[in-house]
């Protein structure tokens, strides 16, 4: 279908601003994830309305999504909220942002691949109605409007930033944390041909050295029925904390909140074949666990954890990994993605990656003026600071007199 604007394909924006009602189009949601080129769990019903269940009722948020018509077809749907953020806990700015962002840091779901949906086509439409909404009011007054994990390889992002632009709000565009992933390739042979040398070396050993270890005692452990889950969350939560606990740090299954979302979406996933969460254990014990969703072809790697007290030079998680490729391979899936992060092992294994964007735009001047104004002066105070400093340290000390000039 070719791109048209809103004012000439009349599309129809409708604001829903309570979770019951958007839960009410749950099903023609869903379609239009088919239909569009952003088909991703974490855009899903499933994966939003959970989260909006868990968080909505927090920080004072309020829904402000938007669903847009071609007559009687939905073409276009923005899952959005209202927030009150502080710049610098000085400047109130009335926020406009994604469902499933801007979560506590110990509570953060990381829902990647997230904003705004539209049919193949339809994308310009989409973006100029939902651009026009915005700048009328037809989700509440806002002084800016924030989209983060952005997939930067798919257009509609950057037409939403023109579209807003175009009606008076100032854009700002930055590149986030790129996501490494494997193009899966028809063979294992092939794939570990992709890889760089070190990446393919790293592989090889670390199967050779764990075999070495493990022998035939080794077992891959998949949940396959809903009387497995429990058994399955067990082992995932005990060998991420352990991973986490012996850094110093919580890992993030000691979030209630965090626990709570996953406790609602787990079962869903598997009742829809979309959860793939595995263990690899050697002599019954589990020393490695993934949590990964299947959708539209493609495994994401969500969340993982291993045990520590294994011998120097075993790898469990990079083991694990390898046979997941493998079953995904075996499957005919298309892409292992391993969702974005700067861990050594994602380049390792990765063939490609994927730039990630997040967007900023701002339509109060006033607020934006000051919010400017504030930094200037915060900068202004560090170099202040700095430069005091530096000159308290360079002035020369009162040499004292030697005995003979005394």
């Amino acid at each position: 279908m070719t791109s048209l604007s809103a004012m000439q394909v009349g599309l129809r924006v409708v604001p829903v601003n309570d979770g019951d009602a958007m839960a009410a189009h749950a099903d023609e949601w869903a379609a239009l994830l088919e239909r569009s080129a952003s088909n991703r769990h974490t855009q899903t019903p499933l994966w939003l309305l959970a989260w909006w269940r868990v968080f909505g009722c927090r920080d004072g948020r309020r829904l402000a999504s938007a669903l847009v018509y071609d007559g009687p077809r939905l073409v276009g749907l923005a899952p959005m909220l209202r927030r009150l953020s502080w710049h610098r806990r000085a400047i109130p700015f009335r926020r406009l942002e994604l469902i499933a962002m801007g979560e506590a840091e110990e509570d953060e779901i990381a829902s990647d691949y997230i904003g705004v949906i539209a049919e193949r086509g339809y994308e310009d439409g989409v973006t100029q109605a939902l651009a026009e909404g915005i700048a009328r009011g037809a989700l509440g007054g806002c002084d800016e409007v924030v989209l983060s994990a952005l997939d930067g390889e798919l257009s509609i992002g950057a037409m939403l930033a023109q579209a807003l632009a175009r009606h008076g709000m100032a854009v700002d565009v930055q590149p986030a944390a790129a996501s490494p992933y494997i193009r899966l390739t028809p063979t294992w042979d092939a794939y570990l041909a992709a890889l760089a040398k070190a990446g393919r070396y790293q592989v090889n050993r670390s199967l050779r050295d764990f075999e070495d270890w493990a022998g035939a005692d080794a077992e891959l452990v998949r949940v396959r029925s809903a009387a497995d889950l429990e058994e399955g969350k067990r082992v995932l939560v005990q060998l991420h904390e352990q991973r986490w606990q012996a850094a110093g740090r919580r890992g993030v299954f000691a979030s209630p909140l965090f626990t709570r979302f996953h406790d609602a979406v787990l079962p869903e996933l598997l009742e829809r074949g979309a959860l793939d969460l595995c263990w690899l254990e050697v002599r019954g014990r589990p020393i490695a666990a993934s949590y990964n969703v299947v959708w539209d072809n493609k495994v994401l790697v969500y969340q993982n954890g291993r045990a520590l007290d294994v011998p120097k030079g075993v790898r469990p998680g990079i083991v694990l990994h390898a046979r997941s490729i493998q079953a995904a391979i075996a499957a005919g899936r298309s892409e292992y993605d391993f969702l974005p992060g700067e861990s050594c092992y994602k380049r390792q294994l990765a063939t490609a990656s994927r730039p990630m964007l997040q967007i900023r735009a701002a339509r109060a001047p006033l607020r934006e003026l000051a919010s400017a104004a504030l930094e200037r002066g915060v900068t202004f105070v560090r170099r202040w600071r700095t430069a005091a400093s530096e000159a308290r340290t360079q002035v020369p000390r009162q040499r004292r007199p030697a005995l003979a000039e005394m």
